[in-house]
């Protein structure tokens, strides 16, 4: 058995479940959501028959309005089935999948006990997430904390569980950043920063991924101490038509989250558009002929009910069933290659967050 080591210490990354070697992660999603609430991005279109929709169950009926406005539908926007969620990680599992990291954090309705559940009844490693998302879901007391307060906060809760559920993170994330980046924000942002430094857990940061943030991130987490190799700059797709912007964020050491693949929405809240896996994967096969292919991981983001398989989505084995192959048979990258960027890497992103950690 191939096992992860950082100065003779195998690495182990902290499950719901767990800690479990770093080199046993397997085929592994790193940015997903299992069971959460989006219902706080719910928007009121001016369309009458958008609010007639948004009473309905979403399904795949109105998968056609869904794709172009997720956050009109408030059912769309809450993964709060355990039995449905259940049943989407099987074709995961029988493409080989190991492992889920399940990014959402308390602005977004974190659940660990659900999170165990699921665990247990699919045997699949699920990693828990941590800190704050954006600005616009922090509560007056998050706002009013200092970044020592924050990270004594956040923590508390890698070495002591979340509550009293004792179930512990296993990394910093998604941790959010809004396009005009917030002060409760930077300050939730340095504080993470620090707990990197100190537990060695990945930090993955949710960014803005129209806007181009990435530099000012990782300067500020450098300002903390903490090193951009233990950094998940999440959403990128849609940045792959700036390669220079890419190669800049990846050359200075940090991970590139290319984990929107698949996702196909139209944001019209904001006017944004998901690239397709026609562009995504141009965009990856370019970072990878650049010498870029150990700075990327790949992730779907299923964070709505339109995204799951029963109601006309990709689910979470879109990746390992369509999108390696076509990266192999239309882009000619090697398929170890390919097959690397979901399980090498992953291992690799919490052997060199740990690796960064302070007092190594």
């Amino acid at each position: 058995m191939r096992v992860t080591r950082n100065k003779g210490r195998i690495v182990a990354v902290q499950t719901v479940q767990g800690p479990v070697p770093a080199a046993n992660l397997g085929l592994t999603l790193t940015h997903e959501h299992l069971y959460a609430d989006f219902s706080s991005y719910v928007w009121q279109p001016p369309q009458p028959w958008k609010a007639e929709l948004a009473r309905q169950p979403a399904g795949a009926q109105i998968a056609w309005a869904l794709r172009e406005d997720p956050f009109f539908h408030p059912d769309n926007c809450r993964l709060d089935d355990v039995d449905a969620t259940v049943a989407e990680l099987e074709p995961f599992l029988a493409a080989s999948g190991r492992t889920v990291i399940d990014v959402t954090n308390a602005g977004m309705g974190r659940d660990p006990g659900r999170l165990v559940e699921i665990a247990e009844r699919t045997g699949l490693n699920v990693v828990m997430g941590s800190t704050w998302y954006v600005g616009a879901t922090h509560d007056e007391r998050v706002r009013a904390q200092t970044v020592g307060d924050l990270a004594d906060e956040l923590l508390h809760e890698v070495l002591h569980g979340v509550g009293e559920t004792g179930i512990r993170p296993g990394v910093l994330g998604e941790l959010g950043i809004s396009a005009d980046m917030t002060d409760s924000e930077e300050r939730c942002l340095r504080a993470a920063a620090r707990v990197q430094l100190r537990t060695g857990l990945p930090l993955i940061v949710h960014l803005p991924g129209w806007d181009r943030l990435g530099s000012r991130v990782l300067d500020i987490i450098e300002e903390e101490g903490a090193a951009p190799s233990s950094v998940v700059l999440g959403h990128m797709n849609p940045s792959g038509v700036d390669p220079d912007y890419q190669a800049q964020l990846a050359s200075r050491g940090a991970w590139l989250g290319y984990d929107m693949v698949g996702m196909g929405f139209y944001y019209a809240d904001h006017g944004g558009q998901a690239p397709s896996p026609h562009d995504d994967a141009a965009a990856v096969a370019r970072l990878i002929t650049e010498g870029f292919g150990d700075r990327i991981l790949l992730s779907h983001d299923v964070f709505v009910k339109a995204m799951w398989t029963r109601n006309g989505g990709n689910g979470f084995a879109y990746i390992p069933r369509l999108f390696l192959p076509r990266l192999v048979g239309r882009h000619g990258i090697a398929p170890d290659v390919a097959s690397a960027l979901l399980t090498d890497n992953p291992a690799r992103l919490f052997e060199s967050a740990w690796r960064a950690k302070g007092d190594n």
